[in-house]
């Protein structure tokens, strides 16, 4: 088990009592040549980032090209269809990009899994590593992908 690293672009604004965070990060691990890890979003206090496990995760190491999806819950939605009550938001990002020792680029897609063929909203992203997160990132790596997988995900998605 390898931990690559945590890559990000998240910039904290505000300060005091009221500090805001916008942006995302991607913790990325390898075993036995497969890469796997979390996508988070960050889109207002700090704190508590929903979060979700990469899936179809698709690595050329030769080419340097990465490409994945990952399910979150930013939110509440409340709308004609929810009815007052609202319902757990369903976020599908899909990053199709590249990867190198210093930085993860490339198109990051953020659609509604309610309506996954509509088209969302696409943007460019540069995520760059962050040393000192990194670190942290090995020091609590868990031991493999399987004991990864079986363990609980904190603020991760509610579908």
């Amino acid at each position: 088990m390898e931990t690559l690293g945590v890559y990000s672009n998240v910039r904290i604004t505000g300060s005091g009592d009221d500090p805001h965070a916008e942006g995302y990060d991607c913790e990325l691990y390898r075993e036995n040549g497969q890469l796997f890890g979390l996508f988070y979003s960050s889109q207002g206090m700090v704190g508590d980032t929903p979060r979700g496990r990469l899936q179809d995760v698709r690595y050329d190491p030769v080419k340097r090209t990465l490409f994945f999806r990952a399910k979150l819950t930013l939110g509440q939605e409340i709308n004609r269809d929810t009815g007052p009550d609202g319902r757990p938001s369903r976020d599908l990002f899909e990053f199709d990009g590249t990867l190198d020792g210093k930085r993860l680029s490339g198109s990051l897609t953020h659609r509604d899994g309610y309506r996954p063929s509509e088209p969302g909203e696409r943007e460019t992203v540069t995520l760059k590593l962050d040393r000192e997160r990194s670190a942290q990132a090995r020091e609590s790596a868990p031991a493999s992908r399987k004991a990864w997988q079986a363990e609980d995900l904190p603020m991760g998605p509610q579908w």
